[in-house]
């Protein structure tokens, strides 16, 4: 094995804050460097509930009044 140091620069460190502002300039960069630290990709948007719960449209209703489907 060989005694060369880590490529990766530590936390906190200026190359590694010098990394991470080219990182969040460049969705794709930020995206694999997501997926490599266990997040989960943000491709989607709007409710996480599959066909909407009733707790969930309760909620809306709660949060937003009941809109008549009319206007």
């Amino acid at each position: 094995m060989s005694d060369k140091k880590s490529a990766v620069p530590e936390k906190n460190s200026s190359q590694w804050r010098k990394n991470e502002s080219l990182i969040a300039k460049d969705p794709v960069l930020r995206e694999a460097r997501d997926i490599a630290e266990g997040f989960r990709p943000s491709s989607t948007s709007g409710s996480r509930v599959a066909g909407g719960s009733q707790a969930y449209k309760d909620g809306w209703d709660r949060i937003f009044g009941k809109q008549d489907s009319d206007e």
